[in-house]
Protein backbone atom coordinates (compact mmCIF):
# COMPACT_ATOMS: atom_id res chain seq x y z
CA UNK A 1 0.00 0.00 0.00
CA UNK A 2 1.65 2.96 -0.88
CA UNK A 3 1.76 6.24 1.27
CA UNK A 4 -0.97 8.05 -0.60
CA UNK A 5 -3.57 5.35 -0.93
CA UNK A 6 -3.32 5.20 2.96
CA UNK A 7 -4.03 8.61 3.70
CA UNK A 8 -6.46 8.25 1.50
CA UNK A 9 -7.91 5.56 2.97
CA UNK A 10 -7.69 6.56 6.49
CA UNK A 11 -9.24 9.86 5.82
CA UNK A 12 -12.66 8.46 5.19
CA UNK A 13 -12.45 7.60 9.15
CA UNK A 14 -10.88 11.06 10.03
CA UNK A 15 -13.42 13.20 7.71
CA UNK A 16 -16.15 13.32 10.60
CA UNK A 17 -14.00 14.59 13.25
CA UNK A 18 -11.92 17.09 10.99
CA UNK A 19 -12.31 19.90 13.29
CA UNK A 20 -11.51 17.91 16.29
CA UNK A 21 -8.18 17.48 14.65
CA UNK A 22 -7.81 21.13 13.73
CA UNK A 23 -8.50 22.17 17.29
CA UNK A 24 -6.08 19.82 18.51
CA UNK A 25 -3.13 20.42 16.05
CA UNK A 26 -3.81 24.26 16.79
CA UNK A 27 -3.82 23.21 20.51
CA UNK A 28 -0.03 21.43 19.88
CA UNK A 29 0.78 24.64 18.15
CA UNK A 30 0.07 27.01 20.65
CA UNK A 31 2.45 24.79 23.14
CA UNK A 32 4.86 23.99 20.73
CA UNK A 33 5.20 28.26 20.26
CA UNK A 34 5.54 28.81 23.91
CA UNK A 35 7.47 25.70 24.51
CA UNK A 36 9.85 27.53 22.02
CA UNK A 37 10.24 30.65 23.58
CA UNK A 38 11.94 29.57 26.77
CA UNK A 39 15.59 29.66 24.86
CA UNK A 40 15.03 33.26 24.83
CA UNK A 41 13.85 34.01 27.84
CA UNK A 42 16.23 31.80 29.58
CA UNK A 43 19.13 34.24 27.54
CA UNK A 44 17.90 37.68 28.90
CA UNK A 45 17.46 36.02 32.65
CA UNK A 46 21.28 35.07 32.09
CA UNK A 47 22.02 38.93 30.96
CA UNK A 48 19.71 40.84 32.66
CA UNK A 49 19.63 39.18 35.74
CA UNK A 50 23.23 37.37 36.14
CA UNK A 51 25.77 39.52 34.06
CA UNK A 52 24.38 43.15 35.17
CA UNK A 53 22.75 44.59 38.26
CA UNK A 54 20.41 42.46 39.58
CA UNK A 55 16.49 43.67 40.13
CA UNK A 56 13.88 41.92 42.31
CA UNK A 57 11.05 43.45 40.03
CA UNK A 58 12.99 41.76 37.21
CA UNK A 59 13.40 38.52 38.58
CA UNK A 60 10.30 38.48 39.94
CA UNK A 61 8.75 39.73 36.37
CA UNK A 62 10.95 37.04 34.55
CA UNK A 63 9.88 33.88 36.98
CA UNK A 64 6.40 34.49 36.38
CA UNK A 65 7.41 34.69 32.65
CA UNK A 66 8.78 31.27 32.72
CA UNK A 67 6.55 29.89 34.86
CA UNK A 68 3.54 31.38 33.22
CA UNK A 69 4.79 29.44 29.69
CA UNK A 70 5.23 26.38 31.07
CA UNK A 71 1.42 26.24 32.73
CA UNK A 72 0.16 27.08 29.70
CA UNK A 73 2.09 24.87 26.88
CA UNK A 74 1.33 22.07 29.53
CA UNK A 75 -2.50 22.76 29.73
CA UNK A 76 -2.51 23.34 25.56
CA UNK A 77 -0.54 19.81 25.60
CA UNK A 78 -2.55 17.80 27.58
CA UNK A 79 -5.86 19.38 25.83
CA UNK A 80 -4.60 18.07 22.68
CA UNK A 81 -3.44 14.93 24.02
CA UNK A 82 -7.49 14.39 24.79
CA UNK A 83 -8.61 15.47 22.02
CA UNK A 84 -6.45 13.46 19.79
CA UNK A 85 -7.10 10.60 22.36
CA UNK A 86 -10.91 10.64 21.56
CA UNK A 87 -10.47 10.88 17.95
CA UNK A 88 -8.34 7.81 18.33
CA UNK A 89 -10.07 5.79 19.54
CA UNK A 90 -13.73 6.61 18.00
CA UNK A 91 -11.63 5.98 14.57
CA UNK A 92 -10.46 2.48 16.46
CA UNK A 93 -13.75 2.02 17.30
CA UNK A 94 -15.77 2.99 13.59
CA UNK A 95 -12.56 0.36 12.07
CA UNK A 96 -13.76 -2.44 13.91
CA UNK A 97 -17.42 -2.04 13.89
CA UNK A 98 -16.82 -1.73 9.70
CA UNK A 99 -14.60 -5.02 10.11
CA UNK A 100 -17.00 -6.29 12.02
CA UNK A 101 -20.05 -5.53 10.27
CA UNK A 102 -17.64 -6.98 6.60
CA UNK A 103 -16.98 -10.42 8.81
CA UNK A 104 -21.05 -10.79 9.01
CA UNK A 105 -21.32 -10.32 5.59
CA UNK A 106 -18.30 -12.59 4.17
CA UNK A 107 -19.31 -15.76 2.20
CA UNK A 108 -18.06 -18.90 3.61
CA UNK A 109 -15.60 -19.55 1.55
CA UNK A 110 -13.23 -16.30 2.97
CA UNK A 111 -13.24 -18.83 6.02
CA UNK A 112 -12.61 -21.69 4.90
CA UNK A 113 -9.45 -19.93 3.28
CA UNK A 114 -8.16 -17.70 5.78
CA UNK A 115 -7.50 -18.95 9.42
CA UNK A 116 -9.78 -17.45 12.20
CA UNK A 117 -6.11 -16.34 14.34
CA UNK A 118 -5.30 -14.06 11.20
CA UNK A 119 -8.64 -12.41 10.99
CA UNK A 120 -8.84 -12.12 14.36
CA UNK A 121 -5.49 -10.45 15.06
CA UNK A 122 -6.74 -7.78 11.85
CA UNK A 123 -9.51 -6.75 14.51
CA UNK A 124 -7.21 -6.53 17.88
CA UNK A 125 -3.59 -5.81 16.97
CA UNK A 126 -3.94 -4.61 13.16
CA UNK A 127 -6.07 -1.68 13.87
CA UNK A 128 -4.78 -0.23 16.63
CA UNK A 129 -1.35 -0.02 14.25
CA UNK A 130 -3.65 2.15 12.07
CA UNK A 131 -4.94 4.36 14.90
CA UNK A 132 -1.65 5.09 15.71
CA UNK A 133 -1.50 7.08 12.41
CA UNK A 134 -5.09 8.75 13.48
CA UNK A 135 -3.67 10.52 16.26
CA UNK A 136 0.06 9.60 17.89
CA UNK A 137 2.06 10.22 14.87
CA UNK A 138 0.04 12.97 13.78
CA UNK A 139 0.79 15.01 17.20
CA UNK A 140 4.14 14.46 17.21
CA UNK A 141 4.69 15.39 13.50
CA UNK A 142 3.30 18.60 14.64
CA UNK A 143 4.55 19.12 17.50
CA UNK A 144 8.05 18.32 16.04
CA UNK A 145 7.84 19.71 12.51
CA UNK A 146 6.83 23.04 14.23
CA UNK A 147 9.18 23.06 17.24
CA UNK A 148 11.83 22.27 14.49
CA UNK A 149 10.55 25.16 12.04
CA UNK A 150 10.25 27.72 14.96
CA UNK A 151 13.50 26.75 16.71
CA UNK A 152 15.44 26.67 13.31
CA UNK A 153 13.27 30.79 12.73
CA UNK A 154 14.67 31.55 16.06
CA UNK A 155 18.48 30.60 15.40
CA UNK A 156 18.73 32.34 12.26
CA UNK A 157 17.46 35.52 14.08
CA UNK A 158 19.76 35.27 16.26
CA UNK A 159 22.89 34.58 13.42
CA UNK A 160 21.81 33.79 11.00
CA UNK A 161 26.02 32.79 9.21
CA UNK A 162 26.24 29.95 11.94
CA UNK A 163 22.73 28.76 11.94
CA UNK A 164 22.87 28.40 7.61
CA UNK A 165 26.22 25.97 8.25
CA UNK A 166 23.92 23.81 10.61
CA UNK A 167 21.29 23.96 7.94
CA UNK A 168 23.35 22.13 5.37
CA UNK A 169 23.45 19.09 7.53
CA UNK A 170 19.16 18.71 7.32
CA UNK A 171 19.72 16.85 3.40
CA UNK A 172 21.68 14.38 5.04
CA UNK A 173 18.80 13.03 7.74
CA UNK A 174 16.34 12.95 5.05
CA UNK A 175 18.71 10.73 2.98
CA UNK A 176 18.86 8.18 6.05
CA UNK A 177 15.16 8.10 6.72
CA UNK A 178 14.65 7.58 2.51
CA UNK A 179 17.09 4.91 2.56
CA UNK A 180 15.61 2.83 5.88
CA UNK A 181 11.88 3.10 4.55
CA UNK A 182 11.53 -0.05 2.61
CA UNK A 183 13.37 -1.78 4.69
CA UNK A 184 11.11 -0.99 7.56
CA UNK A 185 7.89 -1.40 5.84
CA UNK A 186 8.97 -4.85 4.94
CA UNK A 187 10.20 -5.90 8.35
CA UNK A 188 6.87 -4.20 9.63
CA UNK A 189 4.72 -6.54 6.98
CA UNK A 190 6.45 -9.55 7.80
CA UNK A 191 5.10 -8.58 11.62
CA UNK A 192 1.95 -8.31 11.18
CA UNK A 193 1.75 -11.84 9.40
CA UNK A 194 3.54 -13.22 11.71
CA UNK A 195 1.37 -12.25 14.83
CA UNK A 196 -1.67 -13.17 12.52
CA UNK A 197 -0.43 -16.45 12.60
CA UNK A 198 0.57 -16.48 16.83
CA UNK A 199 -2.77 -15.45 17.11
CA UNK A 200 -4.01 -18.29 14.85
CA UNK A 201 -1.82 -20.97 16.69
CA UNK A 202 -2.72 -19.58 20.29
CA UNK A 203 -6.57 -19.88 18.92
CA UNK A 204 -6.10 -23.48 18.16
CA UNK A 205 -4.08 -24.97 21.47
CA UNK A 206 -6.34 -23.10 23.84
CA UNK A 207 -9.50 -24.33 22.49
CA UNK A 208 -8.04 -27.59 21.75
CA UNK A 209 -6.12 -27.90 25.22
CA UNK A 210 -7.22 -31.14 25.89
CA UNK A 211 -6.05 -32.80 22.55
CA UNK A 212 -2.93 -31.34 22.86
CA UNK A 213 -2.53 -33.24 26.17
CA UNK A 214 -4.07 -36.29 25.03
CA UNK A 215 -1.58 -37.03 22.14
CA UNK A 216 1.55 -35.46 24.17
CA UNK A 217 2.19 -32.61 21.55
CA UNK A 218 3.00 -30.39 23.60
CA UNK A 219 6.03 -30.05 22.35
CA UNK A 220 5.54 -29.76 19.15
CA UNK A 221 3.13 -26.88 19.23
CA UNK A 222 5.22 -25.76 21.51
CA UNK A 223 8.21 -25.81 18.64
CA UNK A 224 6.06 -23.97 16.48
CA UNK A 225 4.89 -21.55 18.65
CA UNK A 226 8.92 -20.72 19.27
CA UNK A 227 9.96 -20.74 15.87
CA UNK A 228 6.90 -18.11 14.81
CA UNK A 229 8.46 -15.71 17.86
CA UNK A 230 11.54 -16.18 17.06
CA UNK A 231 10.66 -14.73 13.65
CA UNK A 232 8.56 -12.39 15.17
CA UNK A 233 11.79 -11.04 17.05
CA UNK A 234 13.89 -11.07 14.09
CA UNK A 235 11.60 -9.14 12.00
CA UNK A 236 11.00 -6.46 14.87
CA UNK A 237 14.84 -6.06 15.37
CA UNK A 238 15.70 -5.29 12.13
CA UNK A 239 12.78 -2.56 12.45
CA UNK A 240 14.42 -1.25 15.72
CA UNK A 241 17.95 -1.50 14.60
CA UNK A 242 17.06 0.52 11.22
CA UNK A 243 15.05 3.70 13.80
CA UNK A 244 18.51 2.75 15.88
CA UNK A 245 20.88 3.46 13.12
CA UNK A 246 19.19 6.37 11.93
CA UNK A 247 18.72 7.79 15.64
CA UNK A 248 22.65 7.66 15.83
CA UNK A 249 23.40 9.02 12.61
CA UNK A 250 21.49 11.52 13.65
CA UNK A 251 22.93 12.37 17.12
CA UNK A 252 26.05 11.93 15.40
CA UNK A 253 25.10 15.43 13.22
CA UNK A 254 23.89 16.87 16.32
CA UNK A 255 27.04 16.53 18.01
CA UNK A 256 28.56 18.17 15.37
CA UNK A 257 26.26 21.17 15.25
CA UNK A 258 26.47 21.29 18.96
CA UNK A 259 30.57 21.10 19.08
CA UNK A 260 30.38 24.09 16.27
CA UNK A 261 28.40 25.89 18.29
CA UNK A 262 30.47 25.75 21.26
CA UNK A 263 33.95 26.65 19.08
CA UNK A 264 32.61 29.54 17.13
CA UNK A 265 30.68 31.51 19.19
CA UNK A 266 32.98 31.34 22.10
CA UNK A 267 35.91 32.26 19.37
CA UNK A 268 35.13 34.13 16.41
CA UNK A 269 31.24 35.61 17.31
CA UNK A 270 32.32 36.95 20.79
CA UNK A 271 28.75 36.03 21.91
CA UNK A 272 27.66 37.16 25.73
CA UNK A 273 26.81 34.28 27.82
CA UNK A 274 22.98 35.23 27.61
CA UNK A 275 23.08 35.05 23.43
CA UNK A 276 25.35 31.70 23.92
CA UNK A 277 22.36 30.34 26.23
CA UNK A 278 19.67 31.01 24.04
CA UNK A 279 21.20 29.73 21.30
CA UNK A 280 22.80 26.49 22.73
CA UNK A 281 19.36 26.20 24.25
CA UNK A 282 17.77 26.73 21.44
CA UNK A 283 19.85 23.93 19.41
CA UNK A 284 19.68 21.41 22.51
CA UNK A 285 15.73 22.07 21.95
CA UNK A 286 16.48 20.70 18.69
CA UNK A 287 17.42 17.46 19.19
CA UNK A 288 14.43 15.29 20.57
CA UNK A 289 12.01 16.78 17.72
CA UNK A 290 14.79 16.48 14.66
CA UNK A 291 14.77 12.90 16.29
CA UNK A 292 10.76 12.44 16.25
CA UNK A 293 10.85 13.07 12.56
CA UNK A 294 13.28 10.79 12.05
CA UNK A 295 11.73 7.83 14.16
CA UNK A 296 8.26 8.67 12.85
CA UNK A 297 9.15 6.96 9.99
CA UNK A 298 8.84 3.49 12.14
CA UNK A 299 5.25 3.57 13.37
CA UNK A 300 4.26 5.05 10.28
CA UNK A 301 5.60 2.55 8.18
CA UNK A 302 3.86 -0.21 10.53
CA UNK A 303 0.63 1.45 10.57
CA UNK A 304 0.94 1.11 6.21
CA UNK A 305 1.59 -2.23 6.74
CA UNK A 306 -1.57 -2.59 9.16
CA UNK A 307 -3.30 -0.39 6.47
CA UNK A 308 -2.66 -3.27 4.03
CA UNK A 309 -4.36 -5.99 6.14
CA UNK A 310 -6.96 -3.93 7.62
CA UNK A 311 -8.70 -2.43 4.33
CA UNK A 312 -7.37 -6.06 2.99
CA UNK A 313 -10.46 -7.41 4.50
CA UNK A 314 -12.62 -4.24 4.15
CA UNK A 315 -12.03 -4.68 0.99
CA UNK A 316 -13.02 -8.03 0.64
CA UNK A 317 -15.91 -9.42 -1.62
CA UNK A 318 -18.71 -9.59 0.20
CA UNK A 319 -21.77 -12.20 -0.26
CA UNK A 320 -23.61 -12.44 -3.20
CA UNK A 321 -27.05 -11.53 -2.32
CA UNK A 322 -28.77 -10.52 -5.41
CA UNK A 323 -31.73 -11.89 -5.45
CA UNK A 324 -35.08 -9.85 -5.25
CA UNK A 325 -37.80 -12.04 -4.18
CA UNK A 326 -39.17 -12.44 -0.72
CA UNK A 327 -39.72 -16.36 0.93
CA UNK A 328 -41.76 -16.46 3.24
CA UNK A 329 -43.91 -19.53 4.33
CA UNK A 330 -42.57 -21.90 1.99
CA UNK A 331 -44.31 -25.25 1.50
CA UNK A 332 -40.55 -27.26 1.49
CA UNK A 333 -40.41 -28.60 -2.05
CA UNK A 334 -36.34 -28.86 -3.46
CA UNK A 335 -35.42 -29.95 -6.07
CA UNK A 336 -31.65 -30.17 -7.62
CA UNK A 337 -31.70 -30.04 -11.85
CA UNK A 338 -28.11 -31.79 -12.85
CA UNK A 339 -26.69 -29.91 -10.51
CA UNK A 340 -22.33 -29.92 -10.21
CA UNK A 341 -20.50 -28.27 -8.01
CA UNK A 342 -16.41 -27.59 -7.46
CA UNK A 343 -14.04 -25.94 -4.58
CA UNK A 344 -12.58 -23.21 -6.10
CA UNK A 345 -11.46 -25.11 -9.56
CA UNK A 346 -10.26 -28.28 -7.68
CA UNK A 347 -11.88 -31.83 -8.55
CA UNK A 348 -15.71 -32.24 -8.71
CA UNK A 349 -17.65 -33.00 -5.64
CA UNK A 350 -21.21 -32.84 -7.13
CA UNK A 351 -21.41 -34.70 -10.59
CA UNK A 352 -25.01 -33.66 -12.23
CA UNK A 353 -26.91 -34.49 -9.42
CA UNK A 354 -30.75 -35.11 -10.24
CA UNK A 355 -32.83 -34.96 -7.06
CA UNK A 356 -36.81 -33.73 -6.60
CA UNK A 357 -37.98 -33.71 -2.99
CA UNK A 358 -41.48 -32.91 -2.30
CA UNK A 359 -42.49 -30.76 0.61
CA UNK A 360 -42.83 -32.78 3.99
CA UNK A 361 -40.50 -35.13 2.82
CA UNK A 362 -37.94 -36.77 5.21
CA UNK A 363 -34.62 -37.40 2.96
CA UNK A 364 -31.77 -39.05 4.06
CA UNK A 365 -28.25 -38.69 3.21
CA UNK A 366 -25.78 -41.46 3.16
CA UNK A 367 -22.55 -42.10 2.04
CA UNK A 368 -18.54 -42.18 2.95
CA UNK A 369 -16.68 -39.09 3.92
CA UNK A 370 -15.96 -37.06 0.73
CA UNK A 371 -19.28 -38.37 -1.19
CA UNK A 372 -20.67 -35.20 -1.24
CA UNK A 373 -23.10 -34.97 1.73
CA UNK A 374 -21.97 -31.52 3.41
CA UNK A 375 -22.13 -30.35 0.12
CA UNK A 376 -25.77 -30.89 -0.85
CA UNK A 377 -26.37 -29.31 2.54
CA UNK A 378 -23.94 -25.77 1.48
CA UNK A 379 -25.74 -25.17 -1.90
CA UNK A 380 -29.10 -25.33 -0.23
CA UNK A 381 -28.50 -23.15 2.12
CA UNK A 382 -26.48 -20.98 -0.34
CA UNK A 383 -23.08 -20.86 1.53
CA UNK A 384 -21.79 -21.83 -2.04
CA UNK A 385 -23.70 -21.86 -5.61
CA UNK A 386 -23.77 -24.53 -8.38
CA UNK A 387 -20.86 -23.89 -10.43
CA UNK A 388 -23.55 -26.25 -13.47
CA UNK A 389 -27.36 -26.66 -13.25
CA UNK A 390 -30.10 -25.29 -10.55
CA UNK A 391 -31.85 -25.96 -7.26
CA UNK A 392 -34.93 -24.34 -6.89
CA UNK A 393 -37.26 -24.36 -3.76
CA UNK A 394 -41.16 -24.54 -4.39
CA UNK A 395 -40.51 -23.70 -8.13
CA UNK A 396 -38.53 -20.97 -7.75
CA UNK A 397 -34.42 -20.42 -8.52
CA UNK A 398 -32.90 -20.02 -5.38
CA UNK A 399 -30.45 -17.37 -6.91
CA UNK A 400 -33.65 -15.61 -7.06
CA UNK A 401 -34.71 -15.48 -3.53
CA UNK A 402 -33.24 -12.92 -1.07
CA UNK A 403 -30.60 -14.45 0.67
CA UNK A 404 -31.79 -13.84 4.29
CA UNK A 405 -35.43 -14.23 3.58
CA UNK A 406 -34.34 -18.19 2.16
CA UNK A 407 -32.42 -18.71 5.14
CA UNK A 408 -35.09 -17.46 6.98
CA UNK A 409 -37.03 -20.72 6.71
CA UNK A 410 -34.33 -23.42 7.20
CA UNK A 411 -33.57 -24.62 10.74
CA UNK A 412 -30.27 -26.65 11.39
CA UNK A 413 -28.85 -28.83 13.83
CA UNK A 414 -24.83 -29.85 13.24
CA UNK A 415 -23.37 -32.41 14.95
CA UNK A 416 -20.58 -29.91 15.94
CA UNK A 417 -22.45 -27.95 17.82
CA UNK A 418 -21.76 -24.34 18.27
CA UNK A 419 -22.85 -22.09 20.87
CA UNK A 420 -22.66 -18.61 22.22
CA UNK A 421 -21.16 -17.16 25.08
CA UNK A 422 -24.93 -15.96 26.23
CA UNK A 423 -27.50 -17.37 28.35
CA UNK A 424 -29.54 -20.62 27.63
CA UNK A 425 -32.25 -18.43 26.92
CA UNK A 426 -30.05 -16.02 24.14
CA UNK A 427 -28.83 -19.36 22.47
CA UNK A 428 -32.31 -20.66 22.02
CA UNK A 429 -33.97 -17.67 20.82
CA UNK A 430 -31.10 -16.70 18.34
CA UNK A 431 -31.32 -14.08 15.79
CA UNK A 432 -35.04 -13.49 17.70
CA UNK A 433 -34.06 -12.75 21.30
CA UNK A 434 -36.49 -9.42 20.64
CA UNK A 435 -39.05 -11.32 19.95
CA UNK A 436 -39.54 -14.97 20.45
CA UNK A 437 -41.78 -14.85 23.94
CA UNK A 438 -40.45 -16.64 27.20
CA UNK A 439 -43.58 -19.45 26.54
CA UNK A 440 -42.00 -20.35 23.07
CA UNK A 441 -38.63 -20.71 24.65
CA UNK A 442 -39.75 -23.00 27.17
CA UNK A 443 -41.79 -25.21 24.45
CA UNK A 444 -38.73 -25.45 22.37
CA UNK A 445 -36.96 -26.83 25.39
CA UNK A 446 -39.48 -28.92 26.41
CA UNK A 447 -39.90 -30.70 23.41
CA UNK A 448 -35.69 -30.86 23.46
CA UNK A 449 -35.71 -32.49 26.86
CA UNK A 450 -33.71 -29.89 27.93
CA UNK A 451 -35.93 -28.34 30.66
CA UNK A 452 -35.27 -30.21 33.70
CA UNK A 453 -31.77 -29.82 33.72
CA UNK A 454 -32.00 -25.78 32.64
CA UNK A 455 -34.19 -25.97 35.42
CA UNK A 456 -31.70 -27.37 37.54
CA UNK A 457 -29.56 -24.46 36.64
CA UNK A 458 -29.02 -21.47 39.18
CA UNK A 459 -30.83 -19.22 37.09
CA UNK A 460 -32.80 -21.06 34.82
CA UNK A 461 -33.03 -20.06 31.27
CA UNK A 462 -30.95 -16.54 32.28
CA UNK A 463 -28.17 -18.78 33.11
CA UNK A 464 -25.00 -18.03 31.47
CA UNK A 465 -23.14 -21.12 29.75
CA UNK A 466 -20.06 -20.07 29.00
CA UNK A 467 -17.82 -20.64 25.85
CA UNK A 468 -19.41 -22.44 23.54
CA UNK A 469 -21.53 -23.92 25.93
CA UNK A 470 -18.15 -24.93 28.31
CA UNK A 471 -20.21 -25.26 31.29
CA UNK A 472 -22.89 -27.86 29.57
CA UNK A 473 -22.22 -31.70 28.78
CA UNK A 474 -22.27 -32.47 24.93
CA UNK A 475 -25.38 -33.76 25.51
CA UNK A 476 -26.76 -30.79 27.26
CA UNK A 477 -25.42 -28.85 24.21
CA UNK A 478 -26.63 -30.84 21.76
CA UNK A 479 -30.33 -30.85 23.20
CA UNK A 480 -30.19 -26.88 23.47
CA UNK A 481 -28.58 -26.88 19.27
CA UNK A 482 -32.17 -28.92 18.78
CA UNK A 483 -34.42 -26.19 21.08
CA UNK A 484 -32.92 -23.61 18.87
CA UNK A 485 -33.98 -24.95 15.44
CA UNK A 486 -37.62 -26.20 17.20
CA UNK A 487 -37.69 -22.63 18.06
CA UNK A 488 -37.25 -21.52 14.88
CA UNK A 489 -39.68 -23.29 13.55
CA UNK A 490 -38.73 -23.70 9.72
CA UNK A 491 -40.49 -25.36 6.78
CA UNK A 492 -37.33 -26.88 5.70
CA UNK A 493 -35.15 -28.95 8.57
CA UNK A 494 -31.64 -29.89 8.44
CA UNK A 495 -29.90 -32.61 10.62
CA UNK A 496 -26.83 -33.68 10.61
CA UNK A 497 -26.65 -36.64 13.25
CA UNK A 498 -28.64 -34.53 15.35
CA UNK A 499 -28.55 -37.11 18.12
CA UNK A 500 -24.70 -38.24 17.90
CA UNK A 501 -24.07 -36.77 21.40
CA UNK A 502 -26.96 -38.17 23.34
CA UNK A 503 -27.47 -41.18 25.57
CA UNK A 504 -29.33 -43.90 24.72
CA UNK A 505 -32.10 -43.20 26.71
CA UNK A 506 -31.79 -39.35 25.62
CA UNK A 507 -31.48 -40.15 22.55
CA UNK A 508 -34.97 -42.03 22.11
CA UNK A 509 -36.57 -38.84 23.79
CA UNK A 510 -35.05 -36.65 21.71
CA UNK A 511 -35.40 -38.58 18.39
CA UNK A 512 -39.22 -38.47 19.49
CA UNK A 513 -39.24 -34.53 19.67
CA UNK A 514 -37.53 -34.50 16.24
CA UNK A 515 -39.84 -36.77 14.96
CA UNK A 516 -42.71 -34.77 16.07
CA UNK A 517 -41.31 -31.51 14.46
CA UNK A 518 -40.56 -33.20 10.99
CA UNK A 519 -44.06 -33.99 10.65
CA UNK A 520 -45.24 -31.08 7.60
CA UNK A 521 -41.60 -30.31 7.20
CA UNK A 522 -38.76 -31.00 4.20
CA UNK A 523 -36.19 -32.46 6.68
CA UNK A 524 -32.91 -33.37 5.26
CA UNK A 525 -31.04 -35.78 7.67
CA UNK A 526 -27.11 -36.38 7.16
CA UNK A 527 -26.98 -39.88 8.19
CA UNK A 528 -23.65 -41.79 9.94
CA UNK A 529 -25.88 -44.00 12.11
CA UNK A 530 -28.16 -45.76 9.65
CA UNK A 531 -30.25 -46.42 12.62
CA UNK A 532 -31.45 -43.11 12.91
CA UNK A 533 -32.64 -42.83 9.34
CA UNK A 534 -34.60 -45.88 8.90
CA UNK A 535 -38.23 -43.86 9.05
CA UNK A 536 -37.28 -41.43 6.49
CA UNK A 537 -39.18 -41.52 2.97
CA UNK A 538 -36.10 -41.92 1.04
CA UNK A 539 -32.70 -42.52 1.41
CA UNK A 540 -29.71 -41.03 -1.60
CA UNK A 541 -27.20 -43.43 -1.19
CA UNK A 542 -23.89 -41.02 -2.59
CA UNK A 543 -20.36 -41.63 -4.16
CA UNK A 544 -17.84 -39.27 -4.97
CA UNK A 545 -20.67 -37.07 -6.03
CA UNK A 546 -23.29 -39.10 -7.42
CA UNK A 547 -26.05 -40.72 -7.02
CA UNK A 548 -25.72 -44.54 -6.94
CA UNK A 549 -28.68 -45.79 -5.10
CA UNK A 550 -32.43 -44.05 -4.15
CA UNK A 551 -35.43 -45.43 -2.04
CA UNK A 552 -36.92 -46.30 1.64
CA UNK A 553 -35.09 -48.04 3.99
CA UNK A 554 -36.19 -51.79 3.06
CA UNK A 555 -36.12 -50.97 -0.46
CA UNK A 556 -32.45 -50.28 -0.42
CA UNK A 557 -32.07 -53.48 2.01
CA UNK A 558 -33.79 -55.58 -0.70
CA UNK A 559 -31.74 -54.05 -3.70
CA UNK A 560 -28.95 -55.56 -1.83
CA UNK A 561 -26.54 -52.90 -3.02
CA UNK A 562 -24.19 -50.02 -1.64
CA UNK A 563 -26.98 -49.09 1.23
CA UNK A 564 -27.28 -52.54 2.19
CA UNK A 565 -23.67 -53.05 2.51
CA UNK A 566 -23.27 -50.08 4.73
CA UNK A 567 -26.19 -51.21 6.90
CA UNK A 568 -25.14 -54.94 7.36
CA UNK A 569 -21.32 -53.65 8.04
CA UNK A 570 -22.84 -51.43 10.79
CA UNK A 571 -24.94 -53.88 12.73
CA UNK A 572 -22.51 -56.84 12.46
CA UNK A 573 -19.74 -54.62 13.87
Amino acid sequence: MQYQQFVSRLFVYLKPHVGKLIFTSVMMMLATALESAIPEISGQIVDELFASERSESSALLYAFALFGVIVLSSIFALTSTAASSWVSNKVIMDLRETMFAKLLKLPKSYFDQHPTGKTLSKLTFDVEQIAAAASTIWLDFIKSSMTVIILISYLLYKNWQLSLSLIILLPLVYLAVKLSSNRMRSASTQVQKSMGSMTHLLDENISGSSLVKIYHAQNQESSKFNNLIKNIRQQRFKVDMTGAFNTGFVNILIGLSLGSVVYFSSTSLQMTAGEFLSFFTAMGMLIKPAKSLVNINKPLQTAMAAGESVFGLIDEQEEQNQGLKILSNAKGGIQFNDVSFSYQGGKTVLNKISLDITPGETIALVGSTGSGKTTIIQLITRFYSPTQGSITIDGVDISEFDIDSLRSQISFVDQNVRLFNDTVKGNIALGQTETMSDEKIKQAASASNASQFIEQMEKGFNSEIGEDGAKLSGGQRQRLAIARAIAKDSPILILDEATSALDSATEKQVQAAIDEMQKDRTTIIIAHRLSTIQKADRIVVLRQGNIIELGSHQELLDQKGEYASLYNHQFKN
